[in-house]
């Protein structure tokens, strides 16, 4: 028994072998955007963005325009209700994997 709950917490901290690594970037972007711009109901990021953009740039994982010098600028400068994020709260690299990996969308 006390080997099947260590498996079980362990099974919570290791990801799910699916052929293919997660970018570093969609990591980020689970942690510090998703809450705002997950796609879906109860995310006001990206409930602002469909009614200012149209529901088909609503989504952030899902859009094609994106560059990522456009990222970097608003995650670090912010734009209407989204504050700016410090390098305390994301670092630089980790600001620049999040950029790549939204600006390499391509779905």
């Amino acid at each position: 028994m006390r080997a099947f709950l260590v498996m079980a917490c362990l099974g919570a901290f290791v990801p799910a072998v699916s052929g293919a690594a997660e970018p570093a970037g969609k990591a980020l972007f689970d942690e510090f955007c998703a809450e705002c711009h997950a796609p879906g109901h109860g995310h006001p990021g990206t409930q602002r963005l469909g009614w200012s953009r149209g529901e088909a740039n609503a989504v952030l994982e899902k859009r094609k325009d994106l560059s990522a010098g456009y990222v970097r600028a608003i995650v670090r400068r912010g734009l209407f209700e989204m504050p700016p994020f410090r390098p305390s709260e994301i670092t630089d690299q980790e600001l620049a994997q999040l950029s790549a990996y939204l600006a390499g969308k391509r779905r």
